[in-house]
């Protein structure tokens, strides 16, 4: 979906489909998104708001809602994971799947690209693209017509992306301008380069952006990690003003999440607080525990504050609670270099996951020999992630 917010928008106002609409950015001054009528009039992204009304009298403009936005994303998630186990969400509206596996479920490629579509909202108008490298998928969607799919073939990619823009690659700001200055408009003109010559200038960046320009990225889906999570919801009317009442609905969002039979007799390491505003404004907080525990004072009292600190921006709808990295032993990092044998690969398997929930990525290392007997001391070891 290049245009998320845009299509979340007109999803719940059908009526403003074919008019000219722009999505404000969230200081409300710029343009973040516009549809195809008000581009053909001259509002532009990230145009000033009065400039683009200047251009376009009739524009429709729309108040970004990020929890709207947030809904049909999550939609578009599910809808990949509906079809494919190994699903990827690169950026709100941009999701990959890797299908390969899948013929015998699917006994030909029209009924794969149906079941995507049919899993997702119509009313979004998803935009389908399926080939054999990532970025040639990506090129494939955004040419495809709402709620149609794309197919490009290994054999014709390149021939097939020679005139697509060099702004669809993957490249920084600095980078497109350096294109731009040689004259390389295309993804053809990219490709006609040797490769040696683009990454002098743009390093690995150019080198990987030089083989998506010829139908050749390798870069494999990387596909969500989905751990055991409990989520707990409170729908609010009327929408909730007082502090104590929002403080009231989350201590019991909390203890109706620790009396789940899943969680009995659990320690939780993080949890996540999240508030809907009336107008959809969404505000979020995420704790990960120092040290996991199953006891709600203690949980409270780690939330509280950051409740009470909390600026919410408007009367909240919606409140929700969400708990994750679900244990059933307590850490003791204090003793993990004084025991011996299973005990602490147990405790040392506990940090790692405790550590990698808490920065999103693997944070210890472990040794792995490659060539112990090699006489270059570089070939000999290298460092691996520390997967529990």
């Amino acid at each position: 979906m290049p245009a998320l917010a845009l299509a979340a928008e007109l999803a719940a106002r059908p009526q403003l489909r074919g008019r000219p609409v722009a999505v404000t950015d969230e200081s409300g001054l710029r343009v973040a998104e516009a549809s195809e009528t008000a581009v053909a009039r001259g509002v532009r992204v990230g145009q000033v708001l009065a400039e683009a009304i200047g251009w376009c009298p009739p524009l429709v403009v729309l108040e970004l809602r990020p929890a709207r936005t947030r809904r049909a994303a999550d939609q578009l998630v599910e809808a990949a994971a509906a079809v494919s186990p190994l699903v990827e969400e690169a950026t709100a509206g941009e999701v990959y799947a890797d299908l390969r596996g899948l013929d015998g479920l699917y006994p030909h490629e029209d009924a794969m690209a149906r079941a995507l579509l049919d899993a997702a909202p119509e009313a979004l108008g998803v935009r389908l693209g399926l080939a054999g490298s990532r970025f040639t998928a990506r090129a494939a969607a955004s040419a495809a017509p709402p709620g149609a799919w794309l197919r490009v073939g290994d054999a014709e990619a390149r021939e097939w992306l020679a005139p697509l823009p060099t702004a669809l690659l993957p490249l920084d700001e600095a980078s497109g301008e350096w294109l731009g200055l040689l004259g390389l408009a295309t993804l053809g003109d990219l490709a006609a380069l040797p490769r040696h010559a683009v990454e002098a200038q743009l390093g690995a960046d150019g080198g990987r952006a030089w083989l998506a320009a010829r139908g050749e990225d390798a870069t494999p889906v990387t596909p969500m990690v989905s751990g055991e999570r409990v989520v707990e919801r409170a729908q609010t009317e009327p929408p909730l003003t007082a502090l104590e009442a929002v403080l009231h609905t989350f201590g019991q969002l909390l203890g109706r999440a620790l009396a789940r039979p899943s969680v009995h007799g659990r320690l939780v390491r993080a949890v996540r607080l999240s508030a809907v505003t009336e107008d959809e404004h969404v505000w979020e907080r995420r704790r990960v525990l120092t040290e996991p525990t199953g006891d709600r004072d203690r949980l409270w009292a780690a939330l509280r504050p950051s409740i009470e600190a909390a600026e919410f921006g408007g009367p909240i709808a919606e409140l929700a609670l969400e708990i994750g990295g679900l244990t059933a032993e307590r850490g003791r990092q204090g003793r993990l270099l004084r025991e011996r044998g299973g005990r602490r690969r147990e405790q040392l398997d506990e940090m790692a996951r405790h550590l990698q929930l808490r920065y999103g990525r693997a944070a210890l290392r472990r040794v792995v020999a490659l060539a112990p007997l090699s006489r270059i001391p570089e070939r000999r070891y290298a460092l691996a992630d520390y997967e529990p």
